[in-house]
């Protein structure tokens, strides 16, 4: 087995003393990927187990065996915040940390745990003495152990954390839990009261301790007085500072309530507050337990920090605001099933708490600056400065009850946001703005949806709880749909949650100039987390293709931008008529496709005259440097999939290219029905006739079209049809259907790469060699492995070719986010350990190096439509899976429709007999596709006929990256 560029493996610190550094950035992302998979299919099951412990306990317990166990806790929590000091951050937060200090940090928190059980136990009569209640002094006694507890469990559990050991930090935690409940729900049973909860609290405890010394890698040494420990204690002492303050104004709300109308209503807020700190903690704390590491890393490259730091406050505020808004609208329904009618008291409390909840998860991400960042002395300062309003509000609500005491500490909470983003906008670079208007939109969006929620059930008797929640369930999906109907910005943040994988995948290492791992090295996601995003990315895509569709098919849209255009065509100075006009391409996404990347260079060779290609990004397409002197990149970022103002702005940068144009040429390819994005498919029809409009030549490369496009697409291609666009359509079948819907000015062509005059057999003899063996090349497509595990099936295809005597090269064909060939390819390479003869392409080869290595090929096997072009252009047949239609018209075209294999499993049963197929008959095809293909040549021709003629203007001596374009296999490319 023949793999390039294998990466060195790291080498291991020998000493005690070395610092400990986290892994390197490279694949961060990939590792935050699967942590927060991980952390959120563990904090899901949490949040059952919570859920049930709720339910079950509620039903055996009364509300003043809670107000009991609370009154206790607002007060010995303290000494948990003290425990910490801190110490667990920052061993995540610091980049280097040794073997000592890590032992040091674990004796300071056990110690630190020890001092505070015997303190508590020595304050328990005062305690009782503030409620009035003798029993405390023995139940504060027994839960001051959790301090001893969990200072011992502190630092096994950051270690976990700060090695990325999400999985098993879960499972300690999950499997704690589950035995807790279980000791707490018999005690209940057996009639211990309030006890019950105790015995949960301390068997908890216990459990975690036993849990992580068993996995934790790691045992403490003794304390080493010579490790440097004072920036950790300085770290810690400012950050358990904040805490404290924290922790004192959201308990402040339970002493007054306990110490002046008992432990009866003290029992009610008490289960209202931890049904909202049930989403909040659940999601919020293991959130930062993945970010705050990643951030960490990321805090010299600015431009990732702040698009990390956004994306996962927006995951963050969306997963929590919507559990919130449905909570706090049927809060009766949902206390009534939970914990039965005698908890019903406690269900306008949760609604008023829902309001500081919804602010307490737009602030979580200002936290994650404080700490990331490292400006912990700040986040005391701003706990000092804000903490204090908040026991105010608290203080002052007290004098209207419970719910003065609950609507006091939501105000509080929701003043101190605010303050919070203009306090780390003075002391860091974070991009507070942004994350304002995030929090905004997700408020007012969800808080929208809750009062809908509400109002749709009024009518409906509080005995009738199911019917309640499932009325109001749909109504809130219904109101957050309106709102993202109407509110684009929103569907964007929406829309951006499913692109949360994709982004963490990319988020590499800033820095350069180490060892680099593959270039096209693979992502890994857990099975269980692909499909519940696809899940999700297809409900909002569903929704998307309807709205973008319906806006399509009434023209408004097309009408608006003709009018911006109009006006930005008004303001430009006459065109002089002796300067030389230019072609305009509109060129299609590319991002690493060799597909893409083969149109825009098919295109260059076959025009004359200056060119400009309107890409989104620079980085999309790449000009050749023989065609460097006439053809330039206009970047216009929001022509195809900008909204509101910026597309508008798009018209603008527009009106000048079209001013000088002899013609527009959209690259049509797959992307004109909408199977990948209805907007885009209808901006791109648009854009032609908005050429149409100011009187440009314009005219849609070769492309396909699968008969049941979105109506909004539809509607366009036949409006640009009817302007004069020529609708270009590459094989007998799209032709025939674009007839069908009665498309006016359909012309019948051929793929344009077909008219490609360029190869180069660099790439060939790379892999395999000047006189390389018989050899065929496979594509695992990222497409279609969507929707099955190919990765078996193509490690069954490549071992029957090996069987055949072939070698077989693996190629990517496609490498981006939203469609990796790298991974896909790879992970057949690995399936194949030990197997000689295969080689894998870790590189995106050039479309002339992709001709040039199918030209020597026996055969082709592929998922992608264009390496079959690029291969039947060398006359190599090319076993093509079937995608959309659009591989079956370019296999009639040869005759060899017998060529195209369904995708999905059983996909070795399918190839492998038309591969042998092919193999022991290939000259017959060989002879079919080279008497068909000068016939499809002329046809791929046609794309370029009757373009308006410039005299171009030819590169002289000055020009030294000027050169003509290299002759059809007679090298570089």
């Amino acid at each position: 087995m023949t793999a390039t560029l294998p990466p060195d493996a790291p080498k291991t610190p020998g000493s005690p003393e070395t610092p400990v550094k986290p892994a390197s950035t490279a694949g961060l992302g990939r590792t935050a990927g699967r942590g927060a998979s991980t952390t959120l299919v563990g904090q899901l099951i949490r949040i059952g187990v919570q859920l049930g412990g709720i339910v079950v306990l509620g039903r055996l317990l009364d509300p003043s065996d809670y107000g009991l166990v609370a009154s206790v806790a607002a007060i010995i929590g303290v000494g948990e915040v003290l425990r910490n000091f801190g110490l667990s951050s920052a061993a995540i937060q610091v980049r280097d940390l040794s073997r000592h200090q890590k032992d040091n940090l674990f004796w300071i928190n056990s110690l630190i745990g020890l001092a505070l059980m015997l303190l508590a136990v020595l304050c328990s009569p005062l305690i009782a003495t503030l409620y009035g209640d003798e029993r405390l002094v023995l139940l504060t006694q027994v839960l001051a152990g959790t301090f001893l507890l969990n200072g011992l469990a502190t630092q096994f559990r950051a270690d976990l954390n700060r090695n990325f050991h999400f999985k098993a930090l879960a499972g300690s935690e999950i499997g704690a839990q589950v035995g807790g409940l279980t000791v707490g729900v018999v005690m209940a049973l057996n009639g211990f009261g309030y006890w019950a909860l105790a015995g949960q609290q301390i068997s908890q405890g216990i459990l975690t301790l036993l849990i992580l010394v068993s996995i934790t890698r790691w045992f403490p040494g003794w304390y080493h007085r010579r490790a440097p420990m004072r920036h950790l204690m300085m770290f810690g002492s400012n950050l358990a500072g904040t805490q404290l303050l924290g922790y004192a104004s959201r308990n402040t709300d339970s002493i007054v309530i306990g110490a002046t109308l008992g432990a009866g209503p003290l029992g009610l807020y008490n289960r209202a507050f931890q049904l909202l700190l049930l989403p909040l903690n659940q999601i919020n704390g293991p959130s930062t337990r993945v970010a705050l590491p990643v951030l960490a890393r990321l805090q010299d490259d600015p431009p990732k920090y702040d698009r990390f730091i956004l994306l996962g406050q927006t995951i963050m505020l969306h997963a929590v605001t919507i559990v919130l808004a449905f909570s706090c609208a049927q809060a009766l329904p949902i206390i009534s099933i939970a914990l039965g009618s005698n908890w019903l008291g406690s269900a306008p409390i949760f609604q008023i708490l829902a309001i500081a909840g919804f602010f307490e998860a737009a602030a979580y991400a200002t936290y994650w600056v404080f700490l990331s960042k490292g400006v912990t002395k700040q986040n005391l300062y701003f706990a000092l400065c804000t903490r204090p309003l908040l026991v105010a509000f608290v203080l002052l609500g007290s004098f209207w009850g419970v719910y003065g005491v609950a609507a006091g500490y939501s105000l509080g909470v929701a003043l101190i946001w605010p303050i919070g983003l203009w306090w780390i906008s003075r002391v860091t670079n974070a991009p507070t703005r942004a994350m304002f208007l995030a929090g905004v939109r997700a408020i007012l969006g969800y808080g929208f949806a809750t009062g809908v929620s509400w109002a749709a059930v009024q009518w409906i008797p509080i005995e009738l709880p199911f019917a309640r929640i499932a009325l109001g369930g749909v109504a809130l999906l219904a109101a957050i749909g309106v709102v993202m109907l109407i509110w684009p910005i929103f569907r964007r943040d929406v829309r951006s949650i499913t692109q949360a994988r994709s982004f963490l995948r990319s988020a590499k290492s800033p820095k350069s100039g180490g060892p680099k791992a593959d270039q096209l090295a693979p992502a890994r996601t857990s099975t269980a987390s692909r499909t519940a995003s696809r899940t999700w990315l297809r409900i909002v895509r569903r929704l998307d293709r309807v709205l973008h569709g319906l806006a399509a098919a009434s023209a408004l849209p097309y009408l608006r931008d003709r009018a911006a255009l109009k006006r930005a065509t008004g303001r430009l100075l006459p065109f002089d008529v002796h300067t030389e006009r230019w072609h305009v391409l509109v060129a299609p996404p590319g991002e690493g496709n060799i597909g893409d990347q083969a149109m825009v260079e098919a295109f260059l060779e076959n025009v004359s005259g200056p060119v400009q290609v309107l890409v989104r990004r620079p980085a999309d397409v790449h000009i050749p440097s023989q065609h460097a002197w006439r053809a330039r990149l206009v970047p216009i970022p929001h022509l195809i999939y900008g909204t509101a103002r910026v597309h508008r702005r798009a018209m603008t940068a527009l009106a000048p290219v079209l001013n000088g144009a002899l013609s527009l040429t959209v690259v049509g390819a797959d992307i004109m029905d909408g199977a990948y994005s209805v907007r885009a498919s209808a901006r791109r029809a648009d854009v032609a006739s908005l050429a149409r409009s100011v009187g440009v030549d314009a005219r849609i490369l070769g492309f396909s079209w699968n008969g049941r496009a979105n109506m909004g697409v539809r509607r366009s291609l036949a409006r640009a049809g009817r302007l004069g666009t020529r609708l270009q359509l590459r094989d007998p079948i799209s032709s025939a259907r674009a007839r069908a819907n009665r498309f006016s000015n359909v012309v019948d062509v051929a793929d344009c790469v077909f008219a490609a005059q360029t190869s180069s057999a660099r790439a060939a003899t790379e892999y395999l060699g000047a006189t390389p063996a018989p050899y065929a090349v496979v594509n695992a497509s990222a497409l279609v492995g969507r929707s099955f595990d190919q990765t078996t099936e193509y490690a069954r295809i490549v071992t029957a070719l090996l069987q055949a005597g072939l070698r077989v090269v693996l190629l990517p064909h496609v490498v981006r986010s939203s469609g990796d060939d790298a991974a896909a390819c790879r992970a057949v390479f690995d399936r194949l350990p030990g197997a000689d003869g295969v080689v894998l392409v870790n590189r995106l080869l050039t479309p002339g190096e992709v001709r040039g290595l199918c030209a020597g090929a026996e055969i082709v096997l592929t998922g992608r439509m264009h390496l079959a072009v690029q291969s039947i252009f060398n006359e190599v047949p090319a076993v093509t899976l079937s995608t959309q239609g659009k591989v079956a018209g370019l296999m009639r075209l040869f005759d060899t429709q017998e060529l195209c294999v369904e995708p999905g499993i059983g996909l070795a049963e399918r190839m492998i007999p038309v591969a042998l197929g092919v193999l022991a008959d290939r000259q017959r095809y060989r002879d079919r596709l080279a008497e068909r293909l000068p016939e499809v040549q002329r046809l791929a021709a046609r794309n370029f006929a009757a373009l308006p003629s410039s005299t171009p203007s030819r590169p002289t001596a000055a020009h030294p990256s000027a050169q003509a374009p290299t002759p059809h296999r007679q090298g570089p490319a």
